[in-house]
């Protein structure tokens, strides 16, 4: 076996000090796509079916959530900061079929600002994507931009990390995730461990490194590193922010299932009407 190791990519960064989207990378952004998720599609198609109007997803990455929404037959536009990622999404819309690419619009811009020319019925910023942005102005500028693009009456989704002590007080070094993957149609197994890596609790920063192993079907193994800062906030906060951007807050809850937030919830998710 013999293992090939390359550079890290998103160096961390101080308080307000923008760095590289993480996921910039288009290797980076493929790895990212290996471990599968979709806990929440069930939710935001609910969401979807409830509002009127097209859907708008910041952050919306690979197509993780645009892809279901967008074969579910609604019309929607994803908007990301990555073109590795979009270029992923754009991929798994053509192989859909020409009907569920139609109803899709992939935009590459920065979510702190950007002008569409058109007004939504639901926003969407999931998978706690909105922790990429890292002061509180960057956050709700974010938030504004978004609300200018909502229809009268329309709705933002936000999934939010819930940061609770035992979280905040891990150490350096602690273990957040050791998953493996087998790959059949690349013919290797992708291993990822994260970890915290420093926490600064005056900034609400902390920073993650994932370390992905791939493995090749005659044992030699490659890594790659990706380290990047996670801006976490505090549900007061969240709802204070969205009401600056114009939106009055409207539900939380601790799941995907409408599960009422408690101080074990893991996640804060909240719903916002302009």
């Amino acid at each position: 076996m013999h293992a090939t190791c390359s550079a890290e990519w998103g160096a961390p960064s101080g308080a307000g000090r923008r760095v590289p989207h993480p996921w910039l990378a288009a290797d980076l952004a493929r790895l990212y796509d290996v471990f599968p998720f979709d806990a929440d599609v069930p939710y935001y198609l609910s969401l979807a079916g409830e509002q009127r109007g097209p859907v708008l997803e910041v952050a919306s990455g690979s197509g993780r959530v645009l892809l279901p929404l967008a074969r579910s037959g609604h019309r929607l536009t994803g908007l990301d900061a990555s073109p590795a990622m979009l270029a992923l999404a754009r991929e798994k819309l053509q192989a859909a079929g020409p009907e569920v690419m139609d109803r899709a619009t992939l935009i590459e811009a920065d979510m702190r600002s950007f002008a569409l020319g058109e007004t939504f019925g639901l926003a969407i910023i999931a998978a706690k994507s909105f922790a990429y942005l890292l002061t509180p102005a960057e956050q709700l500028q974010a938030l504004r931009t978004i609300a200018s693009h909502l229809q009268p009456g329309g709705l933002l989704a936000l999934d939010l990390h819930h940061p609770r002590p035992a979280w905040l007080l891990e150490p350096p070094g602690s273990l957040r995730q050791d998953l493996a993957q087998d790959v059949p149609e690349q013919g290797v197994t992708v291993l990822r461990t994260e970890t915290a890596v420093s926490t600064d609790l005056a900034n609400q920063i902390r920073v993650i490194r994932s370390v992905y192993e791939i493995v090749a079907a005659d044992g030699s193994v490659t890594k790659r590193f990706v380290e990047w800062p996670y801006r976490y906030i505090y549900r007061f906060e969240a709802e204070h922010l969205l009401e600056r951007a114009g939106l009055t807050v409207e539900a939380l809850y601790g799941g995907y299932e409408h599960e009422p937030f408690t101080s074990d919830s893991p996640m804060m998710l909240l719903l916002a009407r302009r």
